[in-house]
């Protein structure tokens, strides 16, 4: 394991503890919730610089049905949390003058783009997880020595994480907010934050597991279509 490698995990895994944070908006307070999206935001920039490779062979790349689905994830991801820099900017006053002068609505338009960006970018970042899964179940595996592999591949288990995780994703109601049918985010005042982590975790291996799901899927009828082309022009060559 390369120190590029080991830097990007740690890096990674940070983020996404000051994801969870930060989602949980009014329970840590309002300043703390602008220091940890600032760093979040850093750390996001840092990320994209670390896979710059992956940028340039976007171009490049062969557009089958697999490698469409991981750059459309990967490419809506990005657009969320450019969205997030861009609404927090104007929410921290980061903005010419001649800005707020010709756009008198601009803090309404960034709360939207802002509520929309934090609750769309939550779920792509869970699924763009999800597409990396093996990589942090083969380092899971190997730190506890293959003592939660039987959990990780039990199909009961997962079923169970999976129906949790979208009770909390209904419970939370984050497609209202997801669709704008809610301008508002309503936080119990009573719950902990560790009540809180845990509903959002599942949630976040809810898109998870969909998204190693679907990911398999699109890989397997690659797979299947590259043998079938294969049988074909063999037999159009006989």
């Amino acid at each position: 394991m390369t120190l590029k490698f080991k830097s990007k995990i740690v890096l990674d895994i940070i983020m996404f503890i000051l994801l969870l944070l930060c989602m949980s908006y009014s329970l840590i307070g309002t300043k703390w919730h602008e220091y940890l999206g600032i760093i979040l935001c850093i750390g996001f920039i840092i990320h994209c610089i670390l896979q710059k490779n992956y940028f340039a062979k976007i171009i490049s790349l062969k557009y089958t049905l697999y490698n469409s689905f991981i750059l459309i994830i990967n490419l809506l991801t990005f657009l969320t949390m450019f969205g997030l820099i861009i609404s927090s900017l104007i929410f921290l006053d980061y903005i010419p003058l001649f800005l707020k002068t010709s756009f008198p609505n601009l803090i309404n338009f960034a709360r939207t783009l802002h509520l929309l960006s934090a609750y769309w970018g939550f779920i792509l970042i869970s699924m763009h997880l999800g597409l990396h899964w093996q990589i942090f179940y083969n380092l899971i595996t190997k730190y506890t020595k293959n003592k939660l592999s039987y959990l990780l591949n039990s199909k009961l288990i997962l079923w169970i994480i999976f129906l949790y995780g979208l009770n909390n994703f209904i419970h939370y109601d984050l497609i209202s907010y997801m669709l704008l049918q809610n301008n508002f985010v309503y936080f119990n005042p009573s719950q902990s934050l560790l009540s809180f982590f845990v509903d959002y975790l599942s949630i976040v291996a809810t898109f998870i597991i969909l998204s190693n799901y679907l990911r398999k899927s699109f890989l397997n009828l690659q797979t299947k279509d590259c043998i079938l082309s294969h049988i074909l022009y063999k037999l159009d060559k006989k």
